[in-house]
């Protein structure tokens, strides 16, 4: 069984909450685990973009890249990533 807690929120915050509990037929629990999900999933590819954007860091991947592909023997052809990275 999970512990609980109480967090102490003004009053139109938990209202809020509330009402994204009920439009989405949950717990108010789960509505703030998915809120917090979703803006952990935001900041992740915020920062993704952010860190491939770089163009230091995208010449990075692409030395990286080459370094493993020479480690490769599956007798495959050679493939052209650079659209890519």
């Amino acid at each position: 069984m999970t512990t609980m807690t109480t967090i102490k929120v003004p009053v139109d915050l938990r209202d809020r909450i509330a009402e994204l509990a009920r439009n989405r037929h949950e717990t108010m629990s789960e509505a703030v685990a998915h809120a917090l999900d979703a803006a952990d999933e935001e900041q992740f590819w915020a920062e993704a973009r952010a860190t491939m954007g770089v163009d230091t860091a995208r010449a990075e991947l692409q030395r990286e890249s080459e370094r493993l592909s020479a480690t490769l023997t599956d007798e495959l052809e050679p493939e052209d990533w650079s659209d890519i990275l």
